[in-house]
């Protein structure tokens, strides 16, 4: 390799330094991807448990009201 000519050399070291920042991008956007769906797998599943708790509160208030209701007791004078 060293029978290259000068500015064969340059051309060849200017594409191996494109070729590494390509690599670095991609690896970088790839990072980048994995943070955004592991972002939002964690936010459906809070999601989900949000709305199965208020699913439940719901249905406990309904079923709260449906009781009937009792009247307080006086406490009786001596």
């Amino acid at each position: 390799m060293n029978d290259l000519s000068p500015s064969h050399q340059k051309a060849n070291a200017a594409f191996l330094k494109v070729q590494k920042q390509s690599i670095t991008r991609d690896r970088i956007f790839s990072d980048i991807a994995d943070s955004n769906s592991a972002r939002t797998a964690n936010m459906n599943k809070l999601r989900e448990l949000r709305l199965a708790r208020e699913q439940k509160d719901a249905i406990d208030r309904a079923a709260t009201a449906a009781l009937p209701k009792t009247r307080a007791r006086r406490p009786k004078a001596a």
